[in-house]
């Protein structure tokens, strides 16, 4: 996984007009590792710095971003910073009803500050920053699915003390990392293989799609087939399934169908080869070898009419 992280940092005060930037690069392995950097606003004035250090995800559509904030400020009679407000852009553009904000109360209440220890000379601390994701709402806003994704995080710090000039700071980090999908299954047809009495084995011609740009394995696959509104049969198969990137892999899953206790017309439909309304249902585990979502569960549903084939 790529990892690109940019730091820039914009004071704003109210009498003055002083601009000063810093940008920082990086990439990394999937796993995200926090980069420390720090640099004055103004002389003797505060400073911060926003560093994604990690993500996690509870399934593909559903992730959280970390950051750290650190700030310092070196004024004798330093004040505790407040995050006045936030914004999240998507490739650049604002997309904000589908990330949710969160840090500590203390820093987005100023009513609520309390000032950490600090010596007589400094203050420095770290305020934890989380940026929940819904990928959902990201793909009806047509921003996703997307192979890749640069999320921009910035936040606005108020500064401000009986003894201080008010003074704010811009602070902003783009964090990259890559997008996840569950396959897309499908069937392409059913046959028989054997009519008995009572059993009649079948075959189903399954399709995955992996539309990632890297390969995934299905494991623990479970499935049922359902015919005329009916169970039909089930089955299951234990060993991964490896499907490489951006590719189909087509298969065949066999079904072994019990007719005792069904209908004399759903036997008799079957024997005579007509066309079958099924419903083809099942669930895996995806093995992604990405570490922020290593594993996740997917489960479909596969509807609609087919031809029985004999073979």
């Amino acid at each position: 996984m790529k990892k690109h992280l940019r730091f820039i940092i914009t004071p704003i005060f109210p009498m003055f007009l002083i601009f000063c930037f810093l940008f920082l690069s990086c990439r990394s392995n999937p796993t995200p590792t926090g980069s420390d950097v720090i640099s004055n606003a103004f002389p003797g004035g505060p400073s911060a710095s926003l560093v994604f250090i990690g993500i996690e995800a509870e399934d593909p559509n559903h992730l959280s971003l970390f950051f750290k904030l650190e700030v310092i400020d070196p004024r004798p009679s330093a004040s505790r910073a407040v995050v006045e407000s936030w914004r999240a852009e998507m490739e650049g553009q604002d997309a904000g009803s589908a990330f949710t904000f969160d840090c500590p109360e203390e820093y987005r209440d100023p009513s609520r500050r309390v000032m950490p220890q600090a010596d007589s000379f400094s203050l420095s601390y770290t305020i934890p920053i989380r940026l929940d994701i819904d990928i959902t709402v990201l793909t009806a806003m047509g921003l996703a699915p997307r192979d890749d994704y640069n999320v921009t995080l910035m936040t606005v710090l108020t500064f401000a003390s009986e003894s201080t000039v008010p003074s704010k700071l811009e602070v902003s980090c783009t964090a990259g990392f890559p997008g996840i999908r569950a396959p897309q299954f499908s069937i392409s047809a059913i046959a028989i293989l054997k009519a008995e009495l009572i059993n009649t084995r079948f075959r189903v011609r399954l399709k995955i799609e992996n539309p990632n740009p890297f390969p995934i394995e299905l494991g623990d696959f479970n499935y049922q087939l359902y015919g005329e509104g009916r169970f039909w049969a089930d089955g299951s198969e234990r060993n991964r399934i490896k499907v490489d990137s951006k590719s189909i892999l087509e298969g065949d899953v066999f079904l072994v169908m019990n007719f005792i206790g069904m209908e004399r017309g759903l036997l008799d439909q079957i024997i005579k080869l007509v066309d079958v309304n099924y419903r083809f249902a099942g669930v895996a585990q995806v093995f992604t070898g990405i570490e922020f979502l290593p594993v996740f569960g997917t489960s479909f549903s596969l509807s609609g009419y087919s031809e029985v084939l004999e073979r």
